[in-house]
């Protein structure tokens, strides 16, 4: 099922993806031959327009009182062959529709052009039209655009003054031109559109990628907190049920029962609470409430905690303070990244061993480490003992009650402060756990960071 899930996820995020590429390329590929389209039929109109001037011109000059020029003229040119194509032409009507200029049309493909009537109502406008020629059995359109006008009595060119004339430019060869540019442009597009669904495939997997870790990171964190949470559990309902057998036994007579259940509500307090914590993290719920702190006092609230634990367990704890003087961090907080360091130091490191905790500001920032004489980390988990359930020995972690929290929590909380956490060896043996913050003065809220 979860397999299924991710490939149809994948699917879906291959099929968006196309779909994007496939649609911006075919409004890119549409702007483009519309573009190209609108030039062509700009250049036709301004020809057309460009040779209505040229007829109306010598009417412009009589008025302004200047010489005449010479009229323009239908070309005379000879009949194309069956590949040519019509040039540019005028056709000159009288009032009743008549064609006064058919002596210059010409014979054969040009003979076509007698057939074309006079439509006065299209006077000004731009139309389109299609003529058929035929040589021998071969039959063939050829594409002109016209303008129909009217030339005004006024004129002094007799051949048009008071006449009709149709303007026609050939546009076969613009035809041609767009059909091989929409051809260009869809092979293009084409090879574009295989491009992309190379790019999709690419960038689909990239983005699952991701979500495939986080989804996998999400499994086992439920799967490891639920196991985390059954152990405490299992252990109180047996206890609970030994009890029952023993109505009649005095609670000091199985005070031994009644110590391994709380110790293992406890012990499943403290997961809670550190799920909770990590939960909020996640969802940018945690502010921390950054204050003025005097670092001797702080450090005097934890060692006395941990001073007569470590003398119980017959262990050295050690201080090494020398930094003094007010600075500024979410005070439970930060303590609490610093119970974690103790916690685990206390808990691996052997009779007799000690625990060494230092203080210092070292360029612009708080330098809190702790190190111990234990059994040190191996350097292919230094990279992974701050992940979220991660232990670097299962049995060794069941025996001392942790539960692959702590550490991730501590650098939940030194992230917050815009600091880091790291772990090295400690020489001879045993690891040192440095916390490194900015010292700042200035309350301000610091960016927030998923651990």
């Amino acid at each position: 099922m979860a397999q299924d899930a991710t490939k149809k996820q994948w699917v879906k995020f291959f099929i968006n993806e196309l779909v994007s590429f496939t649609a911006l390329f075919a409004i890119l590929g549409g702007i483009i031959y519309l573009s190209f389209k609108d030039s062509i039929n700009k250049n036709i109109n301004s020809g057309l327009y460009g040779q209505k001037t040229e007829i109306l011109r010598s009417q412009r000059k009589a008025k302004s009182g200047g010489d005449s020029i010479h009229p323009y003229r239908a070309q005379a040119t000879p009949p194309p062959t069956d590949n040519a194509t019509f040039r540019t032409h005028a056709l000159i009507f009288d009032k009743n529709g008549r064609i006064e200029n058919a002596g210059m049309i010409g014979q054969g493909a040009f003979s076509a052009f007698q057939g074309i009537k006079l439509v006065k109502r299209n006077i000004n406008k731009v139309k389109g039209l299609v003529i058929t020629t035929q040589f021998g059995t071969k039959r063939s359109n050829h594409y002109f655009m016209t303008l129909l006008i009217k030339v005004p009595r006024t004129s002094t060119n007799s051949t048009y003054s008071g006449k009709y004339v149709l303007i026609l430019q050939n546009i076969d060869a613009d035809l041609l031109a767009m059909e091989s540019f929409k051809k260009s442009l869809f092979i293009t597009l084409l090879i574009f559109w295989a491009l992309a669904m190379i790019i999709a495939y690419v960038l689909s997997r990239s983005s699952m990628r991701p979500i495939l870790v986080s989804w996998k990171k999400q499994r086992e964190f439920s799967a490891d907190a639920a196991h985390e949470l059954r152990t405490p559990i299992t252990v109180i309902q047996n206890q609970m049920e030994y009890l029952l057998t023993k109505p009649k036994q005095r609670i000091l007579d199985e005070a031994a029962s009644i110590s391994t259940t709380l110790d293992e509500v406890n012990q499943m307090q403290t997961l809670i609470k550190r799920l909770l914590m990590l939960s909020r993290g996640d969802a940018n719920i945690i502010q921390i409430q950054p204050k003025s702190v005097d670092l001797k006092d702080w450090i005097k609230r934890t060692f006395n905690i941990y001073q007569p634990l470590a003398e119980n367990q017959h262990k050295t704890l050690q201080k090494n303070i020398l930094a003094s003087g007010q600075v500024i961090f979410d005070p439970d907080l930060m303590h609490q990244a610093l119970v974690i360091l103790l916690d685990n130091a206390l808990k691996y490191t052997p009779t007799g061993g000690s625990i060494d905790v230092l203080i210092k500001r070292l360029h612009g920032r708080l330098i809190i480490s702790v190190s111990d004489t234990g059994p040190g980390i191996p350097d292919k988990d230094k990279r992974n003992i701050f992940e979220r359930f991660y232990r670097v020995d299962q049995s060794r972690n069941t025996k001392t009650g942790g539960n692959g929290l702590g550490l991730a929590i501590a650098k939940f909380i030194v992230q917050q402060h815009n600091g880091k956490i790291e772990v090295r060896d400690n020489y001879p043996h045993g690891a040192v756990f440095q916390i490194s913050i900015p010292i700042t003065r200035e309350k301000r809220h610091p960016k927030t960071d998923k651990p």
